[in-house]
């Protein structure tokens, strides 16, 4: 959470500086001041709000998915601890405790600001004139000011017409409501006071303020020669209050400067549009981080994934040489329930952390080799440095695995474990799946047992309510009716290849998401990743034309469940000139046998072919120099 913090404040700051960056580059020597002041309130609204918000990067074909493995009620709670478990406070703690102490002081001056203005008007007797309050102040080294529709002025300044000029200048302060943009500044120096872009930015937006008032008074028909003399008479008093729009600032020569400026061409007004790409390059540049982020764990947001060729399914894929499903996912020595033992005796809850009070989920992703050995042990979510640390301690204390398999052989394979940490008062799960529990389920391949995992005690819903909103994971997932066998067959006669993407020779991967209701309608068929505007919407169709599913349950509840459908396009011949090799599981068969597998195919109505394009390496790792230099198509039959 305090690392979270941090970066959100580097974010902002950096925002502010690239904003700053562009005005004292481009945009501080012209004179279009309304552009100015609508600058400054966009960067700085802008540097605040736009790390809150994540754009979605389309995934190229290359990124991979990482499954999420979930083990049943791996939970901490009543734990016995001793006293040398205690670790020290993290730097991102400490950081943000110095942080937060200045602030506070910072926060208290702005709050004295205040009250030092509210006492100057119940002090004072005042004058309500239009929409404005003249209070009149006997304060006579105090010079005139404004604060929202409160004009503050000495009472024996000057003659009737200085006093009128001055009042001139502050009601366009009050017309314009320029103490927005002072209290806005000023709350940014309280949370960012260590970044000096802010109190530069500060500088510039006050300066701005009195060059558009100093405006309005002359475009009122004022007189420049005398305005600028009553600048001068007052340029010796101050309130010592920055809270305000004082009449009197330290840059006087540039305001002077200002009002005697040759007005800007309309035409460098563009110059303003430096705002579009500077902020799409800051969402660009915070999605990016989001994607690597979400690149981890994003298979615990996704429902189980069936990714579908119009002549078969895709291989396992790799990532770096390391597998993510598999024939035969790895295990523990025992089991999960060895597992289960293991993680219970060997976790200690950190005693720094239960006195703070933090729990949640940890989420570890690692790497079981082909020899069992855990490798490459990282957080892909964290809770609290002591309780990640902890995770990855128990991770690395952990016997060898038994590897996970591939076409029979010990692979390196991916696996990703998540730790609940929850404190003893939190209300505990008298069982998995429980009704006023949240469960989160992760799904591996195929052939993976479905295992649910018991997670911080959030309320999703009371037992026999239904949630208006889709589960992206549930106990059990909906499914297409007569299983996969079923969808494999309805897909393969629905799907029509458009014969303008055809001729185009228009191909690749739409990924369509939709919702199952809780009565198994499909809804909000949406396409996340397109190709082709003819392949979306045949994709979009297809779904559409589904028949109603079994819905997905939780806790024994029908629920409506997000689930995605990638759908490949691929032109037979069209990227692939090589030689066919073909294979069946292990086995290299002949052409003729191959024929001979699709004839039967195509006269068994219960029947149909499935087939899998290898990728080189896998290929030739299985079947030898026989695969190098073909096109390895693993054919199987499959019942609809």
């Amino acid at each position: 959470m305090d690392n979270t913090i941090i970066a959100y404040l580097i974010k902002a700051s950096v925002a502010l500086g690239l904003f700053y960056g562009v005005y004292i580059l481009c945009l501080k020597k012209d004179t279009f001041l309304k552009l100015r002041r609508f600058f400054f309130l966009f960067a700085i609204l802008f540097s605040l709000l736009f790390s809150l918000f994540n754009v979605e990067i389309p995934m190229t074909e290359e990124s991979v998915q990482i499954p999420t493995y979930w083990l049943s009620d791996i939970e901490l709670s009543d734990v016995s601890v001793d006293g040398s478990a205690e670790k020290p406070l993290s730097g991102w703690t400490v950081a943000l405790l110095l942080l937060s102490t200045v602030s506070v002081f910072f926060a208290c001056r702005f709050l004295i600001q205040l009250f030092s203005i509210f006492k100057l008007r119940i002090s004072n007797e005042s004058e309500k004139i239009s929409e404005f309050r003249i209070i009149k102040m006997k304060e006579v080294k105090t010079s005139p000011f404004s604060f929202f529709h409160w004009i503050f002025i000495n009472s024996e300044t000057g003659t009737s017409v200085e006093l009128a000029e001055i009042i001139a200048h502050e009601q366009i302060h009050v017309k314009q409501y320029h103490s927005i943009d002072v209290v806005l500044s000023e709350i940014l120096c309280v949370f960012f006071w260590w970044n000096p872009f802010v109190w530069l930015l500060k500088n510039e937006m006050k300066i701005n303020l009195e060059y558009l008032a100093d405006k309005g008074v002359l475009d009122a028909g004022f007189d420049t020669k005398a305005y600028q003399y009553i600048l001068l008479q007052v340029s010796n008093k101050n309130t010592g209050i920055p809270l305000i729009n004082n009449f009197n600032v330290s840059q006087l020569k540039k305001r002077i400067t200002m009002m005697n400026r040759k007005k800007s061409s309309i035409f460098l007004s563009v110059k303003y549009l430096l705002i579009v790409p500077v902020g799409v390059a800051l969402i660009l540049g915070n999605a990016v981080q989001a994607s690597s982020d979400l690149m981890g764990i994003i298979a615990q947001n996704e429902s189980l994934v069936e990714e579908y060729i119009t002549e078969g399914q895709q291989v396992p894929q790799k990532k770096d040489g390391v597998f993510v499903t598999v024939d035969k996912m790895p295990m523990y020595p025992g089991g999960e329930s060895a597992m289960h033992k293991f993680i219970n005796e060997n976790m200690k809850y950190p005693v720094a952390a239960q006195t703070a009070g933090i729990q949640g989920r940890v989420i570890v992703r690692f790497i079981v080799k082909s020899t069992g050995d855990l490798s490459d042990i990282i957080i892909i979510r964290g809770v609290e440095k002591q309780l990640d640390d902890e995770a990855i301690r128990v991770i690395k204390a952990m016997p060898k695995w038994n590897p996970g398999q591939q076409k029979g052989k010990d692979v390196d394979v991916y696996y990703t474990l998540p730790f609940v940490f929850r404190l003893a008062g939190a209300k505990k799960m008298k069982e998995s799946g429980s009704s006023n529990e949240t469960v989160v389920v992760g799904y591996g391949t195929q052939n993976d047992k479905k295992s649910a995992v018991g997670v911080a005690s959030l309320q999703e819903a009371k037992s026999g309510e239904v949630p208006d909103h889709a589960f992206v994971t549930v106990e059990d997932m909906p499914m297409f009716p007569g299983g996969e066998s079923a969808m494999h067959a309805f897909i393969s006669e629905n799907l029509k290849y458009p014969v303008a993407a055809q001729t185009a020779g228009i191909q690749g991967r739409v990924t369509v998401r939709f919702i199952v209701s809780k009565i198994g309608e499909i809804s909000d068929v949406n396409v996340i990743r397109g190709v082709d505007p003819a392949l979306d919407a045949e994709a979009v169709r297809v779904v559409k034309a589904m028949p109603n599913w079994t819905p997905g349950k939780q806790n024994g509840i029908d629920v409506p469940v997000y689930f995605t459908l990638p759908i490949v396009y691929r032109l037979k011949g069209k990227t692939d000139n090589r030689p066919n090799l073909f294979v069946s599981g292990e086995k290299i068969i002949t052409e003729s046998e191959y024929k001979e597998m699709v004839s039967e195919a195509k006269s068994d109505p219960n029947a149909m072919m499935v087939e899998i394009v290898l990728n080189d390496a896998e290929a030739i790792k299985i079947y030898g120099e026989k695969a190098r230099g073909k096109r390895v198509i693993d054919v199987k039959k499959v019942k609809k």
